[in-house]
């Protein structure tokens, strides 16, 4: 921490009087306060049990609506916790994630299975086959039904 920032926690903290105070001449409790200040934080991340946790039950859930606050609650966490915890262990937001579980879930569902696209969109989450279709040409750069084509050739 450079003598600038140092003297501006200071002064925030003790007020004008103490900014130009050594450490030496602080009190022990304004050196304790100030070592708090110096302190780096780590990003908060899941442990590798929360981490299980939310990711099946997202999977367990793609067919469905489920609230980020009830993933969090599972993980023992709050949900802006939870969210910032996720995506600093994943890299992703949890709605980004799950989103994209269910999308590839639904590619899945397109190579292996000859059901209805509307249906896979259904049975992956989506309220509409539009809003799946869109979610879908955005993720894979083509639509379900030319992903589904392409699979479908021959070798």
């Amino acid at each position: 921490m450079n003598q600038a920032h140092r003297a501006d926690i200071v002064t925030a903290v003790f007020g004008r009087d103490a900014a130009g105070l050594s450490t030496d001449q602080l009190t022990p409790a304004a050196r304790a306060c100030l070592r708090l200040f110096e302190l780096k934080r780590e990003p908060a991340t899941l442990s590798s049990w929360q981490e299980r946790t939310a990711k099946k039950l997202m999977l367990d859930n793609l067919d469905r609506s489920i609230q980020i606050a009830t993933i969090a609650r599972e993980c023992a966490l709050s949900r802006s916790h939870f969210s910032r915890a996720f995506k600093n262990t994943t890299g992703q937001a949890p709605r980004d994630w799950l989103k994209l579980a269910r999308l590839s879930r639904a590619r899945d569902l397109l190579e292996q299975t000859d059901v209805a696209i509307s249906q896979v969109g259904f049975e992956c989450g989506f309220s509409d086959q539009p809003h799946f279709t869109r979610m879908f040409s955005q993720q894979f750069g083509m639509t379900p039904g030319k992903a589904r084509a392409l699979s479908k050739q021959p070798a």
